[in-house]
């Protein structure tokens, strides 16, 4: 007991260390086992992490639509709480309230904890990556503090999507019902400002430089703007970043 006790203590000193500056998506694959290790050592079911409010859904819904990201069912994921980063955890994304999801350690999935926001600092799920981002950081009317899929683009350019669902009430003979539709919102920060994209010409406003590009980009890749618009934006953005990365070569 001894000997655990004593691994576990240089092992969080190891992690206070190694923590400063992290962000999930960037760590290193030995940092990442470490951290597996220590929380086997613990054991997952004494973790910081399971603490928090108890989640349920009240919404019925009946048109195959759900408030969440993806679906409803848990998935693999990870997240840093509360300074301390936990790999391989049951996570479940409700975008309606923008609320995280942990399904504790040895629970039923018919058990959730909602994760406060205030602790978190980023997750992945769904091979996704999030962040948090307070609303202070913009000085945009539209910005809220919330989740984040990031995607960094290029140095001093970094592409967001919002998601958000909301919410409709229906009203039949069985009774109240909701259904849920997305309209998500796309952010870039690109030299230390962030703007808001959801036309073309607001991305004509901030690269006017790259006006016929983005026409043509527009032009041929219309059927993927139409059945799924954020990949379109993430994919047009990469491409807007090449165009940068060749300029500033010369």
């Amino acid at each position: 007991m001894l000997f655990k006790t004593l691994k576990i203590n240089i092992l969080l000193t190891l992690l206070a260390v190694s923590c400063n500056g992290f962000k999930i998506y960037s760590q290193k694959k030995s940092d990442i086992s470490i951290y597996k290790w220590f929380d086997t050592e613990v054991g997952k079911e004494n973790l910081a992490l399971n603490n928090g409010i108890l989640y349920s859904n009240p919404y019925k819904t009946i048109d195959g639509t759900n408030m969440y990201y993806i679906n409803d069912k848990y998935t693999i994921g990870n997240v840093r709480y509360d300074g301390q980063t936990y790999y391989d955890v049951k996570l479940k994304y409700a975008l309606f309230k923008d609320e995280l999801i942990l399904n504790p350690f040895g629970e039923s999935e018919h058990i959730g904890i909602i994760l406060i926001q205030d602790k978190i600092d980023s997750f992945s799920i769904n091979g996704k990556n999030f962040v948090k981002i307070n609303k202070n950081q913009s000085s945009l009317t539209d910005f809220v503090t919330g989740y984040y899929e990031v995607h960094p683009i290029g140095e001093n350019f970094i592409f967001y999507i919002k998601h958000i669902k909301d919410i409709h009430k229906r009203l039949d003979s069985n009774g109240l019902y909701y259904n849920f539709t997305e309209e998500n919102q796309f952010f870039i920060k690109y030299k230390t400002l962030f703007y808001q994209i959801n036309r073309k010409s607001d991305i004509f406003k901030i690269f006017p430089e790259y006006t016929k590009q983005i026409n043509a980009f527009y032009s041929t890749n219309k059927k993927i703007l139409k059945s799924d618009k954020n990949q379109f934006m993430e994919n047009l953005l990469k491409y807007i970043g090449q165009f940068q990365t060749n300029t500033s070569q010369y």
